[in-house]
């Protein structure tokens, strides 16, 4: 990220201190993005607005980087030249003696007119710090999504000793799929759906979670039957609970029991889960 100075603007005939270049060091046009990141990184340096660029000293420094390029890729180096006399223009007309400003006419220290011979140049370091910074954001962005790692559903089955019973699949055929489906199809009259709005809901599952997590807590036995979890709730809440449901059963935080088919299905909070005695909500 670029580094500034205050919002409050030197004047115009003072300069920072020339920044010392290390004489070990090597400069490589690959390391950079273009002239403008070359100046970008120049003007980090010297630690100065954009807008008040010295640019006596930044030209000089230009140079003196070019100077230590050991070997020169014409295709590479065209654009640094190209900006290389620019800030020679640049610099010439800053030194050039400027019209004083007229009896009565007040100038604004910390405004930079479009007359100014950096102008054009300043424009051209604004869009490109802002360009580079949205590029650098993504980057990170990217990063930071490699850096995540999908959890894994075979890691959390428990491993029985028990081999499950095979299934009977001989006397299985393809047309039985498909009878079973036309079987469902004609168990749906379309025509009577008429017209769905599907509701968009962005509530986030943390706090589908927290309230699962709370309602336990406060319940006897710290358990609850699924249709006290969903009672009273809309369709959305009910999914978004359901989800929070899953969720903290794959978190182990959990335990959902059923005793048998015909049993309400028991939601309950796990034995060796900390929280319980913390009063705080695992969310992942």
């Amino acid at each position: 990220m670029l580094r500034t100075c205050p919002a409050a603007v030197p004047s115009s005939s003072w300069y920072p201190e020339h920044v010392p270049i290390q004489d070990d060091y090597r400069v490589r046009l690959s390391a950079f993005q273009g002239p403008l990141d070359l100046l970008l990184y120049l003007v980090r340096r010297a630690e100065v607005d954009i807008q008040d660029i010295p640019i006596v000293q930044i030209t000089d420094q230009y140079f003196q980087l070019l100077n230590q390029i050991e070997h020169v890729d014409i295709d590479q180096a065209g654009e640094f030249l190209v900006m290389a006399a620019t800030l020679i223009e640049i610099k010439s007309r800053t030194l050039a003696p400027r019209p004083a400003a007229e009896d009565g006419e007040e100038t604004d220290a910390d405004s930079l007119e479009q007359d100014d011979p950096r102008y054009e140049l300043i424009q051209q370091l604004l869009s490109y710090q802002k360009y580079r910074t949205a590029a650098d954001d993504l980057d990170r962005l990217r990063l930071e999504f490699s850096q995540r790692h999908r959890a894994s559903a075979a890691a959390l089955i428990e491993e029985s000793d028990e081999a499950p019973d095979p299934l009977e699949l001989e006397d299985a055929h393809v047309l039985d799929l498909f009878q079973a489906y036309e079987r469902i199809i004609e168990a749906i009259d379309v025509t009577r759906l008429g017209e769905h709005t599907v509701e968009f809901d962005d509530t986030p599952l943390s706090l589908h979670q927290d309230d699962l997590m709370d309602r336990l807590r406060r319940s006897d036995g710290c358990r609850l039957r699924l249709e006290q979890v969903l009672a009273g709730r809309n369709r959305m809440d009910m999914i978004g609970l359901f989800l929070a449901l899953l969720e903290l059963a794959r978190q182990r935080s959990i335990r959902v029991v059923q005793e048998s088919v015909s049993d309400s299905i028991v939601v309950e909070l796990a034995e060796d889960h900390d929280d319980v005695q913390q009063g705080e909500t695992v969310v992942d």
